[in-house]
């Protein structure tokens, strides 16, 4: 029976499941929080960078930009001890977007499907439910 991985994910937090077969349904390995939450916080402008005086947008890109470089380098980490034999990703799409371009050729080989929502916030068995078609069936 072949494991499939499926990370669910934002751009401040992902859950990362195991399944492992059909009708099995999943199984939380791991919660993660973006490491750069604290920046979050509000900063005394002496605090800042000057850059974030002017383009907080770019900020916060570069942060969720990270963020999705730390959940790729743990896909390929997995990957590369064999813990999964497929994976699913499911995220917002501009955060999606991020996630595609963090990937190796290689792990990105093992993606088999891709949903642009943000479901972090489901229970294993509402996720199960959503991913029914593509995974607990």
């Amino acid at each position: 029976m072949s494991i499939t991985w499926v990370l669910v994910a934002n751009t401040r937090s992902a859950n990362l499941y195991e399944n492992p077969g059909p009708n099995k349904g999943l199984t939380l390995v791991k919660k993660i929080a973006s490491e750069q939450d604290d920046a979050e916080k509000p900063q005394p402008i002496g605090a800042m960078d000057r850059s974030d005086w002017h383009r907080p947008d770019e900020f916060q890109r570069q942060k969720a930009k990270g963020f999705a470089r730390q959940l790729t380098a743990e896909l390929r980490q997995a990957r590369t001890e064999k813990r999964f034999a497929r994976a699913i990703l499911i995220a917002p799409a501009a955060f999606m977007g991020l996630l595609n371009a963090e990937l190796d050729p290689p792990t990105a080989q093992q993606i088999s499907a891709r949903m642009e929502k943000d479901y972090t916030r489901l229970s294993p068995s509402e996720l199960c439910e959503e991913l029914a078609s593509s995974l607990c069936v």
